[in-house]
């Protein structure tokens, strides 16, 4: 393999191709990891951990030596980043935005005009931080979710230059040990806070600025002395880097101090490239390993956004074989972006002067951000859709009001603000206890008590099932600090006569644990499941509460106002719905529960019996969807769904037996 080398130089300092080649290893295994071309590659963000090493030791190494050169500007080093990364992520932006424009109902237009006006001010990775939660965006439907690297490390361009040229200024001797202690109180929150506040330490820079920081460091560190130093160094960062690629999965608590072993392998590449002759340097520094380094911004900004595009495009047809031919297009569009965008801006051949990149950037933004701006004031401009595509995707915002609030901390789930619902004159017996099922159909529950002269109280938490001594993985110990408030409420409050527990129980299959660091497997996940439901209706029933069960939905196969509004624009049939016999097989762990424990149950709600006829289960009924996305109840439906509980709820339970038609 041929091994590039040339004199080039990037902002005073020498090219390495080296650092170009482990640019490749880094995109690539974010690519491949978001493209799901092999089984078991879930670890492949770990791609970003390693671009950060890269950046940190670039930038400071740049600075460091324009500022011995006395040479440093302020602003001519915010213009070459500006140069650097504005352009290219402007043609993804207005592309993207053209494909919403002609493909995307009026939610996900609104929300993808969100993202790119978080994305061009680089504050994308707060807003993802905001909005990336259970009722919030879903990563598999945020088209600029990877755009929130960049905004930590534009935040890092714009904070590390002063602090680094004051350091520098005023006490160059000291500047590495300022650095570590930087670093040091950046990672020591990141081991603080990834247990309780996982999301934020993942999104913002404070608790990822010690990689990038990582990598500054690494321009103080002397140069291997020894051929044979080199050649370990080399071999040691693989181990590392491979160690996190294999080792790693989604539920690794991430970054934590897992990411020591990417950061600390990069470094180690990074410290062994300064030797020429060493393996791991000659590897990187080969042609392909090179230039598929050169496209790895390019590649970067444009692979997302494709694959989410094409996998919303072609549904359950998004197979293997699709999936690596949007990969190749994802390297066909970046040459074409690094050879038409890219290079021209940063060699100057375009926009040569700073006040022309200025205006014109700016100009740019001005522009997009009115754009946008118009999307979000129009709720994403329904009149660009035909009539009936408007009406169908405007039920993605069919959603229940926020008036019963989340319980979301362990202290507030230590003492939950129960909401009321029902009618305000009678006394409050119900005690309404669920997770996210439980929050989408609050107002059809409160509008059945009202009809039938009933009233109660009311406490959720997505994602936690109303079962006594669970966790959630992952989740902390709110939903365990819920769920034992709930139990005390409803064992020692003595208005509280009637206990309905609401959820969608899907959690019992793979998602319970024994403590919020444990994730089990499903088989141990299912068995838990078990004992609590029995502990928990048994529990309820021996205090002399009557327990009633709102069965599972049976949900759909996609979000469906999206999925039935692109039909509708297509012309195709929609194929969303489950036939009852998937939908027993999915649920049967719950029937199982719920059979053992009739004794101990004073009824139980069957959405089943209002949805399942002829053998499918309909996710859209008399033209409007039954849900918002693809399993929570849409509130338009309140009245339909307050009928049934009172036809279902009045009686004696429903035999699942008699549903199967």
């Amino acid at each position: 393999m041929q091994v590039v080398s040339h004199p080039a130089r990037e902002g005073g300092i020498s090219y390495r191709p080296d650092i170009d080649g482990l640019r490749t290893i880094a995109v690539l295994l974010v690519v491949v990891f978001h493209f799901h071309l092999f089984a078991g590659g879930d670890s492949g963000f770990v791609g970003v951990d390693v671009f950060f090493v890269i950046s940190g030791y670039l930038i400071t190494a740049i600075i460091r030596q324009q500022v011995g050169a006395q040479r440093f500007s302020l602003v001519g080093f915010w213009a070459k980043r500006l140069r650097r990364l504005a352009p290219a992520l402007f043609v993804v932006l207005a592309a993207v935005l053209a494909y919403g424009a002609l493909r995307m109902v009026q939610a996900d237009f609104e929300q993808l005009a969100e993202e790119v006006i978080a994305t061009q001010f680089y504050v994308a990775n707060i807003y993802f931080w905001r909005n990336v939660n259970y009722f919030g965006l879903q990563a598999g439907s945020i088209y600029l979710l990877h755009t929130w690297s960049l905004s930590v490390e534009e935040q890092f361009y714009i904070l590390y230059p002063l602090m680094l040229v004051l350091v520098l200024k005023f006490a160059p001797r000291r500047a590495p040990l300022i650095l570590l202690g930087a670093a040091l109180v950046s990672f020591a929150l990141n081991l603080a806070l990834v247990g309780t506040k996982p999301e934020a330490v993942f999104y913002l820079m404070p608790t990822r600025a010690w990689e990038l920081l990582m990598g500054a460091l690494l321009t103080w560190a002397p140069r291997p002395r020894h051929h044979m130093l080199a050649q370990l160094l080399g071999v040691a960062g693989v181990i590392l880097v491979v160690s996190a690629v294999v080792g790693y999965t989604a539920d690794t608590r991430f970054p934590g101090a897992f990411a020591l072993l990417p950061t600390l392998g990069a470094s180690s590449l990074i410290l062994a490239g300064a030797e020429a002759e060493a393996w791991s340097t000659r590897l990187l520094s080969t042609s392909p390993m090179v230039a598929i380094g050169r496209l790895s911004y390019s590649l970067y900004l444009v692979h997302w956004p494709i694959n989410v595009f094409a996998s919303q495009e072609l549904g359950d047809g998004y197979t293997l074989g699709w999936r690596v031919a949007m990969m190749a297009l994802c390297f066909l569009v970046s040459v074409l972006i690094y050879r038409w965008v890219e290079t021209p801006f940063r060699d100057g051949s375009l926009m040569p002067r700073i006040r022309h990149l200025v205006k014109g950037y700016g100009a740019g933004l001005v522009a997009s951000v009115a754009l946008c701006a118009t999307v979000i004031a129009t709720h994403g401009m329904p009149q660009r859709l035909p009539p009936d595509v408007a009406r169908m995707g405007a039920f993605a915002n069919d959603r229940p009001s926020d008036r019963c609030p989340e319980s979301r901390t362990a202290s507030e789930a230590a003492r939950p603000a129960l909401c009321s619902l029902g009618a305000a004159d009678r006394p409050q017996e119900w005690l309404v206890w669920g997770d996210s099922h439980a929050w989408a159909a609050q107002e059809a529950i409160d509008l059945w008590l009202k009809n039938t002269g009933q009233a109660g109280r009311f406490a959720f938490m997505h994602s936690c099932p109303p079962l006594w001594g669970v966790h959630i993985p992952r989740g902390g110990t709110a939903c365990h600090a819920l769920n034992d408030a709930m139990m005390a409420t409803a064992v020692q409050d003595p208005r509280v006569r009637k206990v309905f527990l609401v959820s969608t129980w899907h959690q019992g299959a793979g998602w319970l644990a024994t403590s919020p660091d444990r994730h089990l497997n499903l088989q141990d996940s299912l068995a838990l499941f078990q004992r609590q439901f029995d502990a928990t209706v048994r529990e309820l029933q021996a205090h002399g509460k009557e327990v009633y069960v709102w069965e599972p939905l049976p949900g759909a196969r996609a979000h469906v106002p999206r999925r039935a509004a692109t039909a509708l624009m297509r012309g195709e049939p929609a194929r969303l719905d489950f036939s009852f016999t998937e939908y027993r097989e999915q649920t049967d762990f719950f029937f199982q529960a719920l059979e053992r424990n009739r004794p101990y149950i004073a009824g139980s709600f069957s959405p089943s019996q209002v949805l399942c006829r002829a053998g499918a289960c309909a996710s859209v009924v008399d033209g409007d969807p039954v849900y918002f996305d693809s399993g929570h109840l849409a509130r338009s439906g309140s009245t339909r769904w307050a009928q049934a509980l009172a036809a279902q709820m009045s009686g004696p339970p429903v035999l699942q037996s008699r549903l199967m038609r």
